[in-house]
């Protein structure tokens, strides 16, 4: 295992995909409304966003086995997505408790506020993926990023890569019984890195 990477992302780098945006919203590709712009203006200044990530080995065990540095888990569809990869980078990434707490309380204000923030959210949440990805790889080829709960890949593994990645003391993360994360704008995944 390589040392854990540990930045700051500015809010600034995170780019908002349209198409995920206006899909989240459930508007079209080219919205514009005043109370949107006002929204995401209010994120923004609330959004701490920080990122962990490792490198390392990947084992194959029998019956859809794997142990990507975190112990041994099984899922057949990241078994395939990691076909042929010695190592993996596994990340987790968060826009921070400061967006937990405008949600809360815009949900107790506005209704409609609260509904278009918790989309932008989304969609800045998964731009903080994207970037990850993009600062995590530099100049590796890897495979597409893998997360907790797609495919059949369990949520049950999320504590796990939390504690490889020391996420609850650099970036605050912590899951609950159910697994989800808080805060609950916050992406953990495992990226094959193809073989050279």
């Amino acid at each position: 295992m390589i040392a854990i990477d540990y930045r700051t992302i500015p809010v600034e780098e995170l780019i908002l995909n349209e198409g995920e945006t206006a899909r989240r919203l459930h508007t079209a590709r080219d919205f514009e409304m005043a109370e949107i712009d006002e929204c995401l203006s209010e994120l923004k200044k609330v959004v701490s966003c920080k990122l962990a990530a490792v490198r390392c080995d990947v084992s194959y065990l029998e019956k859809d086995g794997l142990d990507c540095g975190f112990g041994e888990f099984k899922s057949a569809t990241l078994k395939k997505n990691l076909q042929g990869c010695k190592e993996v980078f596994v990340f987790a990434v968060t826009l921070g408790h400061g967006v937990d707490r405008l949600l809360t309380q815009l949900s107790l204000v506005s209704p409609a506020k609260y509904f278009i923030t918790d989309a932008l959210a989304s969609s800045m949440a998964e731009a903080a993926a994207d970037k990850a990805d993009e600062l995590v790889k530099g100049n590796v080829l890897c495979r597409p990023r893998f997360s907790p709960g797609f495919g059949d890949l369990s949520l049950e593994v999320q504590p796990k890569i939390l504690t490889l990645l020391n996420a609850q003391r650099l970036l605050g993360i912590t899951t609950n019984k159910s697994f989800l994360m808080s805060p609950g704008k916050s992406v953990t995944a495992i990226m094959g890195i193809k073989n050279e």
